[in-house]
């Protein structure tokens, strides 16, 4: 009889597994509903999490071991903060998810991200950094405030510790999943670039 051979975890999907469970136990159908994924990647990327002993499972629901908390601390320790993006203008389409990142602007080619995203079922993404006290696209040097004091403001208060060298990460896409898994991949290969740089 052959064993049953696991597939490998599709790193970040456990990582924005991982990173919804950093604060309290919680339920598969909330990790759905948090996440954009399905019930069934869900629960298949659990169990693979299980089987490397980074969660557990109770009737609480899924929560994060001592060896998962600290291999999310390890692995994230750059990533401050994920949330959905409200953005007025700069929202280019439905659903849109952000993620602040520590000193990852320098030499940030953001056409390589944003292709990752887009593979993942993204429709488009923006890269933002601060550069002289001011919110600025990656690529360019005009304060964002001069042409979206809106969605400007919005940004400097959702992130007011931002310094200069640190990365705003915003991915959209036509579902919650989509702008998620962009996000995700996208901070994946972030952090996977960061780390073989350290």
């Amino acid at each position: 009889m052959a064993s049953h051979v696991r597939a490998p975890v599709r790193e970040h999907i456990a990582y924005q597994l991982l990173y919804e469970l950093r604060d309290a136990p919680l339920g598969r159908r909330t990790l759905v509903d948090r996440t954009g994924l399905t019930e069934s990647v869900v629960r298949t990327e659990l169990e693979k999490l299980e089987a490397q002993k980074l969660v557990s499972f109770s009737k609480l629901g899924t929560a994060l071991t001592e060896h998962g908390r600290r291999f999310l601390l390890k692995k994230l320790r750059v990533v401050t903060d994920v949330r959905d993006a409200h953005l007025k203008n700069l929202m280019l389409d439905r659903h849109g998810r952000m993620a602040q990142v520590r000193g990852a602007a320098e030499g940030f080619p953001a056409w390589l991200y944003r292709d990752i995203a887009i593979r993942e079922g993204a429709t488009a993404a923006l890269f933002l950094t601060k550069r002289k006290g001011a919110l600025c696209f990656i690529e360019g040097s005009e304060p964002l405030a001069k042409k979206n004091p809106h969605d400007n403001e919005f940004l400097e208060q959702t992130w007011p510790t931002l310094s200069e060298g640190d990365l705003i990460l915003i991915v959209f896409g036509p579902t919650k999943g989509a702008a998620a898994r962009g996000l995700w991949a996208v901070l994946w290969a972030l952090v996977s670039s960061h780390k073989s740089k350290s």
